[in-house]
């Protein structure tokens, strides 16, 4: 029953959507829907997601999982094949071509990854290591997304202002803070202290998605914005999946390793836990700091090119 609360969330957003969203109409009526396109790729999507769910289970060494990933690179590179050679392909790859759209949609994927160890990992902390009860763990859970809730908005607004770049950059930077402190949580945290650490994770994340999202879809020609937003979904998917199978095995394995030996969760210490829940979340953190480089990269390259765009008709 609880799924069902998505229901009149998905009404007052459908109807939002129809109030509030333009009519964009195509300036061509004779594009034609990839099919082949959509059908390889659904094959490999599936064979994708499906090895990284049910190797969480079985083990990703497994030959059945093995063969699943190995399609999925198959149907990969035969997608790109054929995205390449169609006249009205239903990804147009060209958009790749964009430093813009690969940086954003690529820290994107990195942040999603990050957030699959919030929503993945903490519960397990929080009843197994801290033996809290279970409704109390739901309502500290609910602490980032709330934060995430209020903060969305307002950066969408900063960025409007100030540009996207500086505020997904500082997006980044309070996220990576937020998860370099919450990597100091271990068995004797209090309630309140794992608050204020997810606090600064949702302000980071709330800072960073809204202009994220915004420079991907700005990148994109008017024309192939569905394409941008479908590709931001599948990002979203991707790197939430593949987080939590990644980071499900690496915290499986640190729990053996603190342990000492073969351990499942339900049997293992509360020291076990924080310290295996300490080396994920320094592991988020590295990959939410390759983002933040990558990100600064670019806005200094953007700065040169303003710059040297203004110089130039000053010279002229």
């Amino acid at each position: 029953w609880i799924f069902f609360v998505n229901v009149p969330l998905g009404v007052l957003a459908l109807l939002a959507v129809w109030r509030y969203v333009p009519p964009l109409r195509p300036k061509s009526t004779e594009e034609r829907f990839d099919f082949l396109g959509a059908a390889v790729f659904g094959i490999g999507l599936l064979a994708l997601l499906l090895g990284l769910t049910v190797g969480q289970t079985t083990g990703f060494t497994k030959p059945g999982i093995l063969a699943l990933f190995a399609g999925a690179a198959i149907a990969l590179v035969g997608f790109v094949l054929i995205e390449r050679r169609v006249r009205y392909p239903m990804v147009d790859l060209n958009l790749f071509r964009n430093l813009q759209f690969s940086l954003n949609l690529t820290t994107g994927a990195l942040t999603f990854v990050a957030i699959a160890a919030v929503v993945f990992l903490l519960p397990f902390y929080l009843e197994l290591a801290l033996s809290l009860p279970v409704a109390e763990v739901g309502l500290l859970m609910a602490s980032t997304p709330l934060v995430l809730a209020v903060l969305g908005p307002l950066s969408g607004s900063l960025s409007d202002r100030f540009g996207t770049r500086p505020v997904s950059v500082v997006g980044l930077a309070v996220l990576l803070v937020g998860y370099l402190v919450a990597s100091t949580m271990n068995a004797t945290t209090t309630p309140m202290g794992f608050i204020w650490r997810m606090l600064l994770i949702g302000m980071g994340m709330g800072i960073f998605q809204s202009p994220n999202n915004s420079a991907i879809m700005g990148a994109a020609p008017r024309n192939r914005l569905g394409i941008a937003s479908g590709m931001l979904s599948i990002t979203r998917t991707l790197g939430q999946t593949a987080g939590i199978a990644l980071l499900g095995a690496l915290f499986a394995s640190m729990l053996t390793y603190y342990a000492g030996k073969p351990v499942d969760i339900g049997n293992a210490s509360p020291v076990v836990i924080a310290s295996a829940l300490h080396d994920q979340f320094l592991l988020v953190a590295g990959l939410i700091g390759i983002g933040l480089v990558l990100s600064l990269l670019a806005w200094h390259r953007e700065r040169r090119a303003a710059r040297r765009a203004a110089i130039q008709p000053d010279a002229a």
